[in-house]
């Protein structure tokens, strides 16, 4: 005779916990990539945030320096190339020796003056991603700054 095997409540509660496992592995991976994606937002803010303030920063000492970018370059503590103000920091915001390459720069070039009673200046923040084969700079910050008063 065929003795039928009878279903126990132990399969069922099995085949449950797995479901549930399931689900819950799911949620998890999810919840992990949006940890990771918060975490690089936060990083690129902070950035942001640094770069306004070094911007801000910079463009003080241009208004400051009555729009004369070689004041400006003594003020900040950059070196001006070919009439192009250059300011270079680390991952970290610190200031790093002129010409030396670092994460970020950030770059006052001279506009074509309009007028004689001011100047002004274009004013760029980048951030340079370095590998074995390339360089790439991305700006994230670009500014026109306005001295009133021209030093003569």
């Amino acid at each position: 005779m065929d003795e039928r095997i009878k279903p126990t409540k132990s399969g069922l509660f099995a085949i449950e916990l797995l479901i549930a496992v399931g689900v819950f592995s799911l949620c998890a991976a999810i919840c992990v990539g949006l940890f990771v994606r918060s975490e690089i937002i936060s990083q690129d803010s902070a950035d942001l945030n640094q770069a306004v303030t070094a911007a801000r920063s910079a463009s003080e000492c241009f208004k400051a320096a009555g729009g004369d970018l070689q004041r400006t370059a003594e003020l900040t503590g950059g070196e001006v190339s070919n009439g192009v103000l250059f300011l270079e920091f680390d991952g970290d915001w610190q200031k790093l020796p002129a010409g030396e390459p670092g994460t970020f720069e950030l770059t006052m070039t001279l506009q074509t003056a309009e007028s004689d009673s001011y100047s002004s200046a274009l004013l760029d923040v980048k951030r340079w991603t370095r590998s074995e084969t390339e360089t790439v700079g991305e700006s994230f910050l670009v500014w026109e700054v306005a001295a009133l008063e021209v030093v003569s």
